[in-house]
């Protein structure tokens, strides 16, 4: 197995023990915030690292820019996949409470903003798109869509889009600090 791929199992490894272990304990909901700061720098931390470890494993020796760029994205790659699924798990079946708290949070807040049909006449004077619809069908159709955005399968996707992206972010320019300052 590629020593890029090892780290980014052995990282995602970790992230995975430590939310279980915050899920245990019970302070889910409050370091919800937190653990998606620790995601990034794991998957910072995977990037680096495995793209290190296999040009110290090579002698560190000369490369061509692309070749360090597609190790440093094996790490990043591997490790979304892994944490995408696990969030896929986690959300579905192990803690829903995060989930249902995020949608209740997001409800109270439109009910807040909209809490009678005289403040949904405001909504309807500046947005044509609900000109013809009363409140009731409003409220009802913000509560589904909310449902929907923080549904197991959205969260899944929105992670492995954004983690591929902070990962195709952090491929490159890690490479390019590893290639020129680390390296140097």
């Amino acid at each position: 197995m590629k020593t890029s791929v090892k780290v980014a199992l052995g990282i995602a490894l970790v992230w995975i023990i430590l939310t279980l272990i915050i899920y245990l304990t019970g302070y889910s909901k409050e370091l919800f915030a937190t653990g998606i700061l620790l995601n990034i720098f794991f998957l910072l931390s995977a990037v680096s690292f495995g793209l290190f470890l296999t040009k110290k494993e090579k002698g560190f020796a000369e490369s061509v820019f692309l070749d360090d760029f597609k190790v440093a994205m094996q790490s990043g790659i591997i490790y979304t996949i892994i944490l995408a699924g696990f969030i896929y798990l986690y959300h579905q079946k192990i803690d829903t409470g995060i989930r249902e708290s995020l949608i209740e949070a997001r409800n109270e807040s439109l009910h807040n903003t909209y809490p009678d049909a005289a403040s949904f006449k405001v909504l309807q004077e500046t947005s044509p798109e609900w000109k013809d619809k009363n409140y009731d069908l409003f409220i009802e159709e913000q509560e589904d869509l909310t449902k929907s955005i923080y549904s197991s399968f959205s969260v899944f996707i929105f992670h492995m889009m954004g983690m591929f992206i902070f990962s195709m972010f952090f491929a490159f320019f890690g490479t390019i600090i590893i290639r020129r300052v680390i390296l140097r």
